[in-house]
């Protein structure tokens, strides 16, 4: 109860100050679709908190976008959408008028927006992220863990808020590469036979025919064809959760080099050394029931941890 309090403040603080509704929307947005991270985005500076928020419901609505027959042309037409609308943002930064946010047609384009104007950043990074979306939905799998990381290096957004926070550092760079990527590897990892039909486009092709399983297995899933490839299974969770635990501790080894006020952009790491350590325990076995049980309390335990010693 008091970790909630203390978290309950830090929010109910920031919503004081603030009195646009569409802070509270992104903040929203996050809570109710990743609430691991809405924790985590808690601890980020003040001054870059609310760009936090909007650069994580940013992400949440490129990366939702499905890869199935059904979703594809809905998928297509939210790239577009959202292209236009970085498009107009930036465009918008030469208008002269002072009721810009009014043109914009949702909360988090008028975020990215006023975060644009405030910080004056650059329009490559989100460009990126668009475009990476955007051939991924076109490609029908990855051939390899090294195309993998690559896409979730170009879908990071530790970087733009380090720009935010006026830190221009290789170090923090490298961090925030190695916690992307780990980040990914543990999110496919822990949705594979939560929404595997989803998740087969992300599984490299070298991985699932090292460990004998077909896309087909995964499209066609159910308890009884997977039953007899549980081996395989945790096998192929055991590659992917000793590539993310290597690209922590590489992350890690760096805390020394990071700028303070930059560690809690990195904190991104806390969840993936949770579900790791929760992976581990359980022997990779994703089949086994207990994975579903919560682990939260340790989660914000470490939080906490990782606030008072100000590392991640």
């Amino acid at each position: 109860m008091l970790f909630r309090r203390v978290f309950k403040f830090t929010l109910n603080t920031v919503r004081h100050k603030s009195r646009q509704s569409n802070f509270e929307y992104c903040v929203n947005l996050v809570k109710n679709n990743d609430y691991d991270s809405y924790l985590t985005t808690l601890l980020t500076p003040k001054q870059v908190l609310r760009p936090a928020f909007a650069l994580r419901a940013f992400n949440i609505e490129i990366s939702t976008i499905g890869k199935s027959a059904v979703d594809s042309r809905v998928g297509e037409a939210k790239i577009i959408y959202w292209k236009d609308q970085i498009d107009k943002v930036f465009n918008s930064l030469n208008s002269s008028s002072t009721e810009q946010t009014a043109r914009f047609n949702d909360p988090i384009s008028q975020e990215i927006y006023l975060m644009v104007k405030h910080f004056n950043l650059s329009k490559a990074r989100f460009s990126r992220f668009i475009e990476a979306k955007k051939n991924f939905l076109t490609i029908q799998q990855f051939k390899n863990c090294d195309e993998l990381e690559s896409f979730a290096d170009f879908s990071n957004m530790s970087y733009i808020l380090f720009n935010c926070l006026g830190v221009n550092s290789v170090d923090c760079d490298h961090a925030a590469n190695h916690i992307g990527k780990a980040q990914l590897l543990c999110f496919v990892t822990k949705n594979l036979l939560k929404n595997p039909t989803q998740m087969v486009y992300y599984l490299p092709g070298d991985l699932l025919i090292k460990h004998k399983i077909s896309q087909q297995d995964l499209f066609n899933f159910s308890e009884r064809i997977l039953r007899p490839k549980r081996q395989n299974l945790k096998n192929l969770a055991f590659d992917l959760c000793s590539r993310a635990n290597d690209h922590i501790r590489c992350a890690r080894n760096l805390n020394d080099k990071i700028a303070q006020n930059a560690k809690p952009i990195l904190a991104g790491s806390i969840s993936c050394d949770v579900f790791l350590s929760k992976m581990q325990k359980y022997d990779f076995d994703l089949m086994d029931p207990k994975l579903n049980s919560n682990f939260r309390t340790s989660f914000l335990i470490k939080l906490i941890l990782a606030k008072l010693k100000n590392n991640y």
